[in-house]
């Protein structure tokens, strides 16, 4: 897995947004968070990370870190498997 800088991700298309199902609740839910951001090109994808409150105190309660990431293996799982990465790009 590489960890590209975010000037990488210039010109590549966004195929969908993926939350998380931590519990691989089969009930369905209307909204998840947005946690990852698929790219068209297969393999690079954008993971959102809380910030640590307690680090961070003057920050934002939403705010989130950015981490590039290039693995195709790993935009794979998450593309595939709707349960637990259901999609989290709707307006709320």
């Amino acid at each position: 897995m590489k960890y590209p800088e975010i000037n990488n991700i210039i010109g590549k298309k966004i195929l969908c947004i993926r939350g998380v199902n931590a519990n691989g609740d089969k009930r369905r839910k209307k909204y998840f968070e947005p946690v990852y951001i698929l790219f068209d090109d297969k393999k690079t994808l954008i993971k959102l990370t809380g910030q640590d409150y307690y680090s961070y105190r003057d920050c934002s309660g939403s705010a989130r870190y950015i981490n590039v990431l290039v693995d195709k293996k790993e935009w794979k799982r998450i593309h595939e498997n709707k349960l637990f990465y259901p999609k989290a790009d709707m307006d709320i």
